[in-house]
């Protein structure tokens, strides 16, 4: 069982890895600029090196807009709707 030493630890810790992930997520986001930035400056959607493949092409898709969906038809949608009930977890 784990004590609140422990506990507080745990959650320093955790608050240090959030902190790391946000810095590699922008380091990701960075080096993903530089490969976009080739890509469109070469008009390509596609490139092989030694490394990896990298892909960067456009993507065509529907969803449907639920906000209009509701508003056009509200019977249909409160017929159809499902309450969902989650646990949210947070470190501050």
């Amino acid at each position: 069982m784990t004590n609140k030493i422990e506990l507080n630890a745990t959650i320093k810790t955790l608050k240090d890895l959030y902190t790391k992930e946000a810095e590699l997520k922008e380091a990701i986001s960075n080096q993903e600029a530089v490969i976009k930035e080739y890509l469109a400056e070469n008009n390509l959607e596609a490139i092989t090196l030694e490394n990896g493949t990298a892909t960067w092409k456009t993507v065509f898709g529907k969803t449907l807009d639920m906000k209009a969906f509701r508003q056009a038809y509200e019977n249909i949608y409160q017929l159809y709707a499902v309450e969902k009930i989650t646990k949210r977890f947070k470190v501050a």
